[in-house]
């Protein structure tokens, strides 16, 4: 069992998991993504589909429900159908009036098998099928197939049933076929009195036409029906004029508006079923069309044995190029091996082979700058651990028995208010307060904030020096930058390097200081109108920059550099500091934080 803990059999046995394994889970989820996309068009492309068919039935039977209304036609005429009704008597001319009327209406649509009319002032009936017109007295043909609508402008719609005589003999050549027939009661205008009844038997051929180009004949099934539950049509035709009690199609009636299910029947229908409504004549009708799992995910089906087909192929090919692979491996394995337990004992030195551009070269190269990165970091550490202990012995040599001074600062203030003389009172708080934030070793990072009030107190007691020669303005774009951590000791200095170099007599001195924050992080900006500084000396101090922000020690470095120093150490490469002259005469320095991917610009933890 020695090959097992072999290098080359776990490498084989890997290599053939990785290879058959996503093939395996791209092939089911292939599968299923593809059921589910057939699933969305079929349900997308069949809900537009039904959403089209609704449109055409509703045109259908607008149409026909115009054809009822040809009675109205033409009623300035005395011969038309309209005035016989009110006129309401019979003789030779007005059979032969009645005939064209009729005759009319029967040529108005292909569809139409028949038309029946029906006088309420003479009590006679007329039926016309296939251009033979024949009367009799009464309406005994329209017991049990028409209702008076509640609304007067709207039609009786009688569901799909076996056309008849309506109570007539027989006529020659009379072909039984199921009709939809439009019963529309006549009114007298503008009395609204009824005077006849027109109805028009039409054959099915119209809903036919449409509802078969909405489903594929043999795999799916549609129906349409109108308020009450009856089916007006169906591709299950023995349901035409029937209620059936189908779940699915119950459900899909008492849904509300328009959209789509899935249903799973035991021993019953699976798959979807999309429905549109749709309003006409006062009345809501529903298409609702079948779409069977089997039918459906045929395709799905087919994709899946052809991906077991490439499966077997892929096994196969996997296996010899497996051995392959592990062979060529082997070698530089180990060599990575060994020189990750060289690291494992602090020996920091990674060779990795450069000509190798495969995965064990990108491998190699991922290690090699992992312990760069990691070098790198302890390093800056143990620097940034230099700095603060420096600057740590820095602060105690400076701190001669702070406490006597801030009580002595104190007194000289209670003095000055006893003595009515605030402004050395003023002052003695502003030097207080800069002492204070000067020695307190406890935080390097402190909110933006404070770093503003320390820079006040200093401009404070530079004004009581240079009174009205010198001019000073903070302008902070953002309120909320207030609050955003910086590192400590970043303003002050700059702003007294202005001081030291830049105004060599006080005569009219302007300072701005300018704050912006924006998505990249935080930009800080102090312009001066000062002496400036030549080409020559502002080449030399960039050079001088890019030597400090790329690792050069901090020691006894101030001002400017010092700055730089402790950016770079705080923020690597991602902070910038730029500096130029300003025309005419004027210096201006510009430090840019980087904001971290969490909005904050640095933790508000201290780093020593």
């Amino acid at each position: 069992m020695k090959f097992r803990r072999s290098i080359r059999y776990k490498l084989s046995m890997f290599l053939m998991v990785a290879i058959l394994l996503p093939i395996t889970a791209s092939i089911l989820i292939s599968y299923f993504y593809t059921k589910h996309s057939l699933k969305e068009d079929a349900i997308r492309e069949n809900s537009s589909t039904v959403r089209q068919g609704t449109t055409s039935l509703s045109n259908l039977l607008s149409g026909m429900n115009s054809i009822s209304l040809y009675v109205y036609n033409n009623i300035q005429m005395p011969n038309s159908l309209y005035n016989i009704l009110i006129r309401g008597y019979s003789d030779f001319l007005v059979e032969i009036n009645i005939y064209s009327g009729l005759h009319a209406i029967e040529q108005s649509a292909k569809d139409i098998q028949q038309v029946y009319l029906y006088s309420d002032l003479t009590h006679q009936s007329w039926l016309l099928i296939n251009g033979y017109l024949k009367r009799t007295a009464g309406n005994a043909g329209l017991d049990g197939h028409f209702l008076q609508p509640v609304d007067k402008n709207d039609p009786y719609l009688e569901p799909p049933h076996k056309s008849h005589n309506y109570g007539m003999e027989e006529f020659p050549y009379s072909p039984s076929n199921t009709v939809f027939t439009i019963h529309r009661p006549i009114y007298r205008a503008p009395l609204k009195e009824r005077v006849g009844i027109v109805s028009i038997d039409f054959k099915l051929d119209g809903f036919r036409n449409i509802m078969n180009m909405l489903y594929d004949k043999g795999e799916e099934n549609i129906y349409l029906l109108d308020d009450t539950g009856t089916v007006i049509y169906a591709s299950e035709e023995s349901q035409i004029g029937q209620k059936p009690s189908y779940a699915w199609l119950e459900h899909a009636r008492y849904s509300y508006g328009s959209g789509h299910f899935y249903w799973h029947e035991n021993g019953g229908f699976q798959g979807i079923v999309v429905f549109e409504r749709f309003e006409l004549f006062g009345r809501t009708w529903i298409v609702a069309k079948q779409i069977p799992d089997s039918y459906l995910y045929n395709n799905a089906s087919r994709v899946l044995r052809m991906n077991v087909l490439v499966l077997i192929s892929f096994l196969v090919i996997s296996i010899a190029a497996t051995l392959y692979v592990s062979l060529k491996l082997t070698t530089p394995i180990k060599k990575l091996t060994e020189s990750i337990r060289r690291i494992k004992l602090g020996k920091l030195q990674f060779d990795v082979d450069s000509e190798r551009s495969d995965e064990v070269g990108v491998l190699g190269s991922a290690i090699k700058n992992m312990v760069d990165t990691i070098d790198n970091l302890i390093m800056r550490e143990l620097r940034l651990e230099l700095v603060s202990k420096d600057n740590q012995l820095k602060a105690l040599q400076a701190q001669i028995n702070p406490h006597f001074i801030f009580n002595t600062l104190q007194s000289i203030g209670s003095v000055a208010l006893h003595n009515k003389v605030p402004k050395i009172y003023e002052l003695t708080s502003s030097l207080g307060l800069m002492m204070h934030y000067t020695m307190n070793t406890e935080e390097s990072i402190v909110p933006l904030a404070k770093e503003i009030a320390h820079v006040e107190a200093y401009l404070e007691l530079q004004k009581q020096r240079f009174k009205e020669h010198l001019h000073c303005t903070i302008d902070i774009a953002e309120p909320s930058a207030l609050e955003l951590f910086v590192p400590k000791m970043i303003l002050q200095p700059l702003v007294e390097n202005c001081f030291k170099h830049g105004f060599e007599s006080m005569q009219n001195a302007e300072i701005d200081i300018k704050l912006e924050s924006g998505e990249d992080g935080l930009t800080l900006s102090i312009r001066d109108n000062g002496l400036g500084i030549t080409p020559e000396n502002l080449e030399r101090l960039k050079q001088r920059m890019k030597q400090e922000a790329s690792g050069g020690t901090v020691g006894g470095s101030i001002g400017l550099i010092n700055v730089i120093s402790r950016l770079s150490l705080f923020f690597n490469d991602e902070a910038g500091v730029s500096i130029g002259q300003v025309q005419p005469s004027g210096f201006y320095v510009v430090i840019r934080i980087p904001q971290r991917k969490d909005g904050r610009l640095y933790e508000s933890t201290d780093r020593g």
